[in-house]
């Protein structure tokens, strides 16, 4: 048939293996969206595509010096099925009725069930009376939550600029009605759980050079599952980068636990210290249900909350870590 001491493989043996190499790749197209797709063995496949280059249909075929050896396969398959799953056209038309569930400064929040995938959803839209700067903005909430990838924070999936709206993960309950509906129930234990992940949460975001600058009861939203509660932060549209051009934001859409004073400072002077400002007034009242800083009676929590909102900034919380330190002492010892 062919001999690799003289270099050559007989015309009618290098015609007959083009045949079955032809009839092989004829069959794999073939049956490629069928339930008999096949692959063949990867030794095999790489010895297929280098005889390919050498065979000829007259006059035999010179075999290469650089042509591989294999063990020729006995007593196992060659050829392994692959398994298939038809998944709907990602642009096929389908209509679901959506349901108005919330409502903003800019934009508004609809849920809807979707049938494949048995479970809900929510899309935002952008109000059609925003300026260019405000689209901007909402665009960018998008392009922020898509770039960051953690468990906290909510994910968001595709981005329809005709409508000006984006579609993400649906979450059960903001913090805020969670709080409220539970606060003479819930655990301690729960309520620390809820309150690492906050600090998880707003670690990560700061270590990718964001500030949320929104920080409220209603954007830390929560997925309950069988055995947990997660975090889901959400409304990122007054996030500030450290390349933002986007820093001019009227006083009244900041975020409802910011310092008051920003409005003498102006809110393009947010730094570090007024996030953890509203980050130690979101944990109180994670650990109390209170949002009232008055009449606190206990000591440690008192200096705790003090210190987060001390109107001296240098004596503020520096960091996220830091403030995490003082809520075990406070809170967990």
């Amino acid at each position: 048939m062919y001999s690799k001491t003289n270099g050559h493989y007989n015309a009618g043996e290098s015609r007959a293996l083009i045949e079955y190499i032809k009839l092989y790749e004829d069959m794999k197209y073939v049956l490629k969206e069928s339930p008999y797709s096949f692959e063949i063995t990867n030794d095999y496949a790489k010895l297929i595509e280098k005889c390919k280059d050498f065979l000829q249909e007259s006059n035999g075929s010179p075999i290469p010096d650089d042509l591989p050896t294999i063990t020729l396969v006995e007593y196992e398959p060659i050829f392994e099925l692959q398994q298939l799953v038809k998944v709907p056209e990602v642009f096929a038309e389908r209509k679901y009725p959506i349901k108005l569930i919330g409502e903003g400064s800019y934009a508004k929040v609809f849920k809807y069930k979707d049938e494949f995938y048995n479970k809900y959803f929510v899309i935002k839209r952008a109000d059609k009376d925003l300026t260019p700067k405000e689209l901007l903005r909402f665009k960018k909430e998008y392009d922020v939550m898509k770039e960051l990838h953690s468990p906290y924070v909510l994910e968001v999936y595709r981005y329809d600029s005709e409508k000006n709206e984006y579609y993400a993960e649906y979450a059960d309950d903001s913090l805020y009605d969670y709080i409220k509906k539970n606060n003479t129930t819930l655990s301690k234990e729960k309520r620390r759980n809820i309150a690492n992940q906050i600090f998880r949460c707003f670690s990560y975001i700061h270590s990718k050079g964001y500030l949320h600058r929104d920080i409220s009861f209603t954007n830390v939203l929560l997925i309950h599952y069988d055995d947990v509660s997660v975090v889901k932060l959400s409304d990122f549209g007054l996030v500030k980068d450290k390349t933002s051009i986007l820093t001019s934001i009227e006083s009244e859409l900041k975020g409802s636990l910011n310092d008051r004073n920003l409005e003498v400072i102006g809110f393009g002077n947010y730094s570090m210290v007024h996030e953890t400002f509203a980050l130690t007034r979101l944990i109180l009242f994670i650990m109390t249900g209170k949002y009232n800083l008055e009449n606190i009676k206990d000591e440690k929590i008192k200096g705790f909350v003090m210190k987060g909102i001390d109107p001296d900034t240098n004596k503020r919380y520096q960091s996220v870590e830091e403030l995490r330190v003082a809520f075990i002492n406070a809170f967990c010892s």
